[in-house]
């Protein structure tokens, strides 16, 4: 590929990539503003029906032979148990937590991702790693400001979410080695939704009209945000497309001002970039095969 089609595919794919970064917040204010409404249990619910509906029938659509057949459902099983860790955790501190501080926190994944991945895959994190890992934890301190006076709990939940990913991304590393996207992405929304089945009819709402149809944007808006994260890793390498997944961070904060009123203060900007700064040094040594950031699934 000479220099001119490389820089061509490379724009293409930061354009992608900043889509992504433009639906993951959409999807989160979507999702904050269902949640003052409607139960979050609820609402989360309908989000992986409406995600497993797309996905099967676009399964189904293929015809393919075996492409419901999963080597390791086990561990579609457990991703899906850690992914509703995740997605519950950031949707009940969004009813307390401002959405740019909720997203910041929730980008501290890859300094997790490299604290876990010695235990899984044997990768030893550089000095840098751990630099970043150091920076995204002061980072944490200076948004949650715990000897503040507007310090809450709830700020602990975000952070949670923020594990739950980073462990959520291993394993669908490691499921990712017998089964295709289509069958991983199967699997997880059918067992998420079968196990928040269980307990939505004891948080069930009759949403109106316009609750049914932002449910439905909902679904639909997750799932198509992974689609556009795959396209765009066929244009650009994560080192040239990981900068533009801060920019989430930023529309978060432009949606917190716009339809939740909700300013950040300047302690809380510079620990946000504290943040960013530090998933960055996480992707500045991550090799191509490794394992990709995203806000949320």
């Amino acid at each position: 590929m000479n220099p001119a089609t490389r820089s061509h595919t490379h724009v293409i794919g930061m354009w992608l990539m900043a889509s992504v970064a433009l639906a993951f917040a959409s999807h989160d204010a979507i999702s904050k503003s269902l949640i003052l409404a409607l139960p979050v249990i609820f609402v989360a619910w309908a989000r992986y029906l409406v995600h497993t509906l797309i996905v099967t029938g676009a399964i189904l659509r293929k015809r393919e032979q075996g492409a419901f057949r999963s080597k390791r459902p086990w561990l579609h099983l457990l991703r899906a148990m850690v992914l509703l860790a995740d997605s519950l955790t950031f949707l009940f501190g969004l009813t307390h937590v401002p959405l740019a501080e909720s997203t910041a926190l929730v980008f501290l994944a890859p300094a997790f991702v490299t604290i876990l991945s010695p235990l899984l895959f044997g990768i030893k994190a550089d000095r840098l790693q751990w630099l970043s890992v150091i920076v995204g934890f002061v980072g944490v301190l200076v948004v949650i400001n715990p000897t503040g006076d507007g310090f809450s709990l709830w700020m602990l939940f975000p952070l949670a979410t923020a594990f739950f990913f980073a462990v959520y991304q291993l394993l669908t590393q490691l499921a990712g080695e017998s089964d295709s996207p289509s069958v991983c992405s199967f699997y997880v929304g059918i067992f998420s939704t079968t196990l928040l089945s269980l307990v939505v009819p004891f948080h069930w709402a009759s949403p109106s009209l316009s609750q049914c149809l932002l449910l439905l944007v909902l679904g639909g808006m997750g799932l198509s945000a992974h689609f556009l994260i795959s396209k765009a890793y066929r244009f650009a390498s994560s080192s040239v497309l990981a900068p533009l997944g801060y920019l989430q961070i930023v529309f978060a904060t432009v949606y917190g001002v716009l339809f939740f009123g909700n300013y950040p203060v300047m302690t809380s900007m510079f620990g946000m970039a504290l943040i960013c700064v530090s998933g960055l040094l996480v992707y500045a040594k991550r090799t191509p095969a490794s394992v990709s950031s995203s806000a949320e699934v």
